[in-house]
């Protein structure tokens, strides 16, 4: 299992005390026998100098990270009436992420943020190559400070934090394949079998990695005065097929991913990580990005399922809708709508969800993405 992301919190002058701790615990990491792809930077737009155009505080904290040593930041939440100006200041970046605050921790939903949110998805649709400046946006609702993973990972201030982030579908893949095979039988009874021998299987998994993790990492908080919070056991996948959450939900339903089963698996991953005695941060849950997934991909392209029933699989997870390959010329409407039905999911459940829209210039329903990024799998554009 790999580490995607470390990631640290922080505000302007705990920067670099920041960067000292993620550069120790990615050697610790590292010496425990852990590849760690990225540092990450996460940052909150309150305090920022108001009268400063959003460009301008893109580039600043870019340069910031950079210098620090981080190979991303995000500067969090962006003010709704700040929106207008968030795709240019994207646009104009190339490490920089942000997001939109659609619904509170209390559920209320902010309609003016979501039609905010919806301009700013349209326009670095337009804006930035194949849409592409999407994938640096998010809209979140419910979502509380001290994630790890990007775009919702945001520090709401005080004393800078570190958060790892591990690709942990892989956990789920070989959760799995320990499975003793009966031919996939598809009846209820073996199902439920399958299921039930996954879960131990993958709580014992991450029981075992958190406490490795979190021995390689002690004494950081005292020798640089980070706190570290632990771990974010969402289940993030990679475009290689042993990263593969769909590939996971498959060979435990016995069915391809979307049909009966599905959910049933997904809960029994969240259950999981409830279930293995960790410390829960962030998400907590099981991400479903259909561009990074190749399993995911391969089954959007084949029509087996669609944002509806990501949205239902939400009920029993985390995040919400994650790269989302939509037609170029979606309607603004549309994408309120979605954005919409997301924090109103999220509200009813108090639970966070986001959404990471990519409506794609000059495709339509069915046609195949075009995407040259590794960590993307081409699929095709989503039905609205």
């Amino acid at each position: 299992m790999r580490i995607r992301t470390l990631t640290a919190g922080a505000c302007e002058g705990d920067v670099a005390q920041a960067a000292r701790a993620a550069q120790e615990a990615r050697r610790r990491l590292e010496d425990a026998g852990y590849m760690v792809q990225t540092l990450r930077l996460a940052r909150d737009m309150s305090g920022v100098n108001r009268p400063a155009d959003l460009v301008t505080i893109a580039h600043d904290a870019e340069a910031l990270a950079r210098d620090a040593g981080f190979d991303y930041v995000s500067i969090g939440r962006v003010a709704t009436d700040r929106l207008a100006l968030l795709a240019e200041a994207l646009a104009a970046t190339e490490i920089v992420f942000a997001s939109a605050r659609l619904a509170g921790r209390d559920g209320r939903t902010d309609a003016a943020a979501i039609a905010a949110a919806a301009r700013v998805i349209a326009a670095l649709s337009s804006a930035t190559p194949n849409g592409f400046g999407n994938l640096r946006f998010a809209a979140l609702a419910s979502v509380a400070p001290g994630s790890p993973f990007f775009p919702a990972s945001y520090h709401s201030g005080g004393d800078p934090w570190l958060a790892v982030g591990p690709e942990a579908a892989a956990l789920a893949v070989e959760a799995a394949h320990e499975i003793e095979d009966d031919g996939v039988s598809s009846s209820f009874q073996a199902v439920a079998a399958r299921i039930q021998h996954f879960e131990e299987n993958l709580k014992t998994r991450i029981a075992e990695h958190d406490a490795h993790i979190r021995g390689a990492l002690k004494g950081i908080d005292e020798a640089h005065g980070v706190y570290v919070a632990g771990c974010d056991w969402s289940l993030a996948p990679h475009p290689d097929p042993t990263c593969s959450i769909g590939a996971a939900i498959e060979r435990v339903s016995g069915a391809p991913f979307g049909g009966p089963g599905t959910l049933a698996v997904i809960r029994a991953c969240t259950d999981a990580i409830r279930a293995a005695g960790v410390v829960l941060i962030g998400f907590s849950g099981v991400m479903l990005p259909v561009l990074e997934d190749a399993v995911l991909a391969q089954r959007n392209a084949e029509g087996r399922y669609g944002w509806r029933d990501l949205l239902a699989f939400s009920t029993v997870c985390g995040t919400g809708l994650d790269t989302i390959p939509l037609p170029g010329d979606t309607p603004i409407e549309q994408i309120e709508g979605i954005l919409a039905e997301v924090a109103a999911l999220a509200g009813a459940l108090r639970k966070p969800l986001t959404a990471r829209l990519m409506p794609i210039p000059g495709l339509r329903t069915g046609d195949m993405t075009a995407f040259n990024f590794p960590y993307f799998v081409n699929t095709r554009v989503m039905a609205l």
